[in-house]
């Protein structure tokens, strides 16, 4: 738990070659929400979208209640602080200090369950993590899901699975689709339940979710309802690099985390900081449709640093069942625009809310 490896830590090897032709106990419940089953492909996201609109269509396109962090905006008076880890890199990366910043779209879908889908077996092991805010005891239940569920496919194992107003959340799941049963990898490894619709989803006194910070993994994240309404009306999840992230064996951290990572990072800025961009700091010019839609959210409600990653570059997320990686790239792929997406653009405008790291 809370060592989260980013499967792209081994990308900057690949820019090189890019870089020179371009630049240099829950009981079990009854199945509500009407959903339809998911393949793969295209296909796939445009039925996971329309999932998500309709559970999601009286709320605004957002999950957890309309005074969650997620969906509360940044407080007028806030105070914002720099530092020079939100734009140079501790250590050069071919040759450039320069921090670039990714976006995620391996690591977590939201599934949708229905009232057609088969029926799993969650055995989930007992939680007794008080200092980290991880007290659940141990549940076996039953749920609907989709036949195809899955984890996220990373390092991570996550599986988010939304039943009517419930979510599930599992941390290093282990999925059997041959016997339909969710177990996790490890003994003591996080789960969490809560409500979708009015819930928090970060904050609360026992953990809202998996992340290391303990917020929820379906919290933040860029989701393709959020694309074709075109705005981003709530917080983004983050996660930092160890040079960025401030970690250790004490509890050291930020509401609305709830935990910490006492793993190997080193750096200044404590996990559940707002990372964001101060009000009336002008819009830059050039940013790509996706590019204003993210200035806009962190303008607004500012990124929960709710998590550590591998590799150089810190992450937002996005739903990988209704976000491509391609609609991602105008925001992080620099070596495709002339060494200047989005983010470049975005990056030297942040800063940390209400402390200086």
């Amino acid at each position: 738990m809370n060592r989260r490896i980013w499967r792209w830590a081994a990308f900057p090897l690949v820019l090189v070659a890019l870089l020179v032709s371009h630049v240099a106990t829950p009981a079990a419940s009854a199945p509500r929400a009407v959903t339809e089953s998911v393949h793969s492909g295209a296909a796939a996201i445009a039925v996971a979208q329309r999932q998500h609109q309709r559970l999601e269509a009286t709320r605004g396109g957002r999950p957890f209640a309309a005074n969650s962090p997620w969906n509360t905006p940044t407080p007028a008076g806030t105070q914002w602080f720099n530092h020079v880890r939100l734009r140079q890199l501790a250590t050069p990366v071919n040759g450039s200090t320069v921090l670039h910043w990714w976006v995620n779209t391996d690591s977590v879908g939201v599934y949708y369950s229905s009232p057609s889908d088969p029926i799993w077996t969650f055995d989930l092991p007992r939680l007794d993590a008080a200092l980290w805010h991880r007290v659940r005891p141990a549940t076996t239940f039953t749920v609907r899901a989709p036949a195809d569920l899955m984890d996220g496919g990373d390092e991570d194992h996550v599986v988010v699975l939304v039943d009517g107003d419930t979510y599930y959340e599992v941390w290093n799941a282990l999925v059997n689709p041959a016997t339909r049963r969710v177990t996790v990898r490890s003994q003591g490894a996080p789960w969490a339940v809560g409500s979708i619709t009015n819930g928090p989803g970060a904050g609360s006194p026992n953990n809202d979710g998996t992340r290391a910070s303990n917020l929820s993994w379906a919290g933040g994240l860029i989701t393709g309802d959020d694309l074709q309404r075109g705005s981003i009306d709530h917080a983004l999840a983050l996660a930092i690099t160890a040079p960025m992230l401030k970690a250790g064996a004490t509890p050291d951290y930020r509401w609305p985390a709830t935990a910490w990572d006492n793993g190997g990072a080193y750096g200044p800025i404590k996990i559940g900081s707002r990372i964001g961009i101060p009000a009336g700091t002008p819009r830059p010019a050039g940013l790509s449709r996706l590019g204003n839609m993210v200035f806009d959210a962190l303008q607004r409600y500012g990124a929960f640093v709710g998590d550590f990653c591998g590799g150089p570059w810190p992450q937002f997320y996005a739903d990988k069942r209704t976000v491509t990686e391609e609609q991602m790239k105008p925001l992080f792929a620099f070596w495709e625009y002339g060494g200047s997406s989005d983010m470049e653009k975005i990056q030297p405008l942040l800063r940390v809310a209400d402390y200086q790291p």
